[in-house]
């Protein structure tokens, strides 16, 4: 069954976050709110989690939620760099007009 299959991928990636940290499953466990049981059952596939445990595991091991279900990890850009690609697309004269906004942005902060 498919959400067999999901269900396993999930804990196959539950384990490998709680063993890169050399956490226990107990300290793993209270850390996100279940029990050690429970956490066992969802590493091996044998349980799902519900959304509420899928936001605390996130939550409290700072990892994506996209990284748990999907096997990947949202990639997040900084401003600057969202800038500099974003910029990279603009002609000379648009390049003039963007520095002329940034540069008004930066005198009224002085202000």
């Amino acid at each position: 069954m498919y959400s067999d299959k999901i269900q396993s991928e999930i804990g196959r990636r539950i384990r490998k976050v709680r063993r890169d940290q050399n956490a226990t499953q107990q300290q793993f466990s209270e850390e996100v709110y279940i029990t050690p049981n429970f956490l066992s059952e969802i590493e091996n596939g044998k349980k799902g989690l519900s959304c509420e445990t899928l936001y605390n595991i996130c939550e409290e091991q700072q990892i994506s939620a996209d990284f748990l279900l999907f096997g990947t990890e949202k990639e997040e850009k900084s401003p600057s760099e969202t800038i500099i690609e974003t910029a990279s697309d603009l002609n000379v004269k648009e390049l003039g007009v963007v520095t002329n906004y940034l540069d008004a942005l930066k005198k009224m902060r002085e202000m």
